[in-house]
């Protein structure tokens, strides 16, 4: 973050509020700062966290990100242009390709990059806006209340406690969302039993390829974010964390070495635990978005499974969106008629729930032990693989291009 923007105290009034400086929050700051109009953005880390692992840039965010007018910031900053996504069967050989040049439209790839270069991109944005303020250490303690509707938020920064009039609240605040419960909505959140251990080693000569490896309850994936950098994520079971923790990492180290030969030197950077970070998985989904005068953004309102690939591209594609939405309200200085909001909802919430349902199912079938849903699974894949029309489908569909999955007669006839 940029020394200005970080260490700005809030204003007492903006157009909009936004919580939470991720992805999805600072998207759509920077939508809102680009039409003129004043935001804050209020966040509680002093600094972002920069986990041991990779994102997946799918088309439909780096549509949103063109849209928001930062898709060549990012385009800037390291990472991995992949367009092949190749799925083996461990101990057994390929499965099948997923090659996103198969896709039409001006994105037809992914970008695979260390979590902070989006963020970093947007804020960088941003800083271009001086009616744009983003204050870190800054804790959203609870919202300011008037005539049943929200008008802004109290924050607390160190020792020093503030309010922050604004004719929109946006809680871009994560799964866990403060501003979720202070609307009084509910949410379903679901914890998945496995997550996944991740790293960085270095590329050497990898390829510009990215590999899923799936056998009986185990996955390896392998994908390069940057020139030298090379992401790896493992599944495992959450409760078998501590014991996993206990064995150190030596065991970690051989299994990408027996699984990916070509990857055994480059896993030896591996040298601890703490070369490692485990992450566990929560599928939610917010009753409802909004409330008068605020708004749910990205993993706020939805969250789903990594192996959706879509996270923060659901919270890009949301804060165009919502940008697009809200703006005229706001450039005409009244508070965005819940209306608005009820039509940003129903636009996104089709797409997140597909997405939550594909991931439940991507579950059952690629973390599964039992013989019977790993042949089931293999069989559909190579399906796919001999039947280009729903190949691209499905890929379509991962990449964000498209809200409708196979059918059930479709699928069948991959089995076949």
């Amino acid at each position: 973050m940029t020394a200005p923007l970080a260490e700005a105290v809030p204003p007492a009034e903006a157009d909009v509020a936004v919580v939470g400086a991720g992805t999805a929050g600072l998207a759509l700051a920077l939508g809102v700062a680009r039409a003129g109009l004043s935001v804050v953005v209020c966040e509680k880390q002093a600094a972002p966290p920069a986990p041991l692992r990779g994102e997946i840039i799918q088309p439909n965010g780096l549509a949103a990100l063109e849209t928001l007018g930062a898709l060549e910031a990012v385009r800037a900053r390291p990472h991995a242009a992949v367009s092949r996504y190749r799925f083996r069967r461990i101990g057994r050989g390929p499965l099948v390709t997923f090659d996103y040049g198969e896709l039409s439209g001006p994105h037809a790839v992914t970008w695979v990059m260390l979590p902070s270069t989006v963020q970093g991109a947007l804020v960088e944005c941003l800083g271009a806006f001086p009616n744009a303020t983003l204050c870190t250490g800054a804790t959203v303690t609870g919202l300011i209340r008037e005539s049943g509707a929200v008008r802004g938020v109290s924050v607390r920064q160190g020792d020093t406690r503030h309010e922050v009039r604004a004719r929109l609240v946006v809680g871009a605040d994560g799964p866990a969302s403060r501003v979720r419960r202070e609307l009084g909505v509910g949410a379903l959140a679901v914890p998945y039993p496995e997550g996944y251990l991740t790293g960085l080693i270095p590329r050497g000569d990898f390829g510009d390829d990215a590999f899923y490896y799936l056998g009986k309850r185990e996955i390896l994936g392998l994908l390069p974010v940057a020139k030298d950098t090379l992401y790896f994520f493992y599944l495992a079971d959450c409760d078998a964390v501590p014991e996993l923790r206990r064995r150190g990492s030596d065991w970690l180290r051989d299994r990408i070495a027996a699984i990916h030969p070509p990857a055994a030197g480059a896993a030896t950077a591996i040298a601890s635990w703490r070369d490692l970070t485990f992450h566990p998985c929560t599928r939610v989904m917010a009753s409802r978005w909004y409330a008068p005068g605020a708004v749910l953004l990205g993993d706020a309102a939805h969250s789903v499974n990594p192996h959706v690939a879509q996270g923060r591209n659901l919270g890009l594609v949301d804060a165009a969106e919502l940008a697009g939405r809200v703006i005229p309200d706001l450039s005409h200085g009244r508070p965005v008629a819940p209306a608005v909001l009820h039509a940003y909802e129903r636009a996104r919430r089709p797409q997140a729930e597909t997405l939550q349902r594909l991931g439940n199912e991507l579950v059952l079938f690629w973390n599964a032990g039992h013989p019977v849903l790993t042949g089931l699974r293999d069989r559909g894949f190579a399906g796919m693989a001999r039947r280009p029309r729903a190949r691209a489908r499905v890929t379509a569909l991962i990449a964000g291009l498209s809200d409708t999955p196979l059918g059930p007669g479709e699928r069948l006839r991959l089995l076949l």
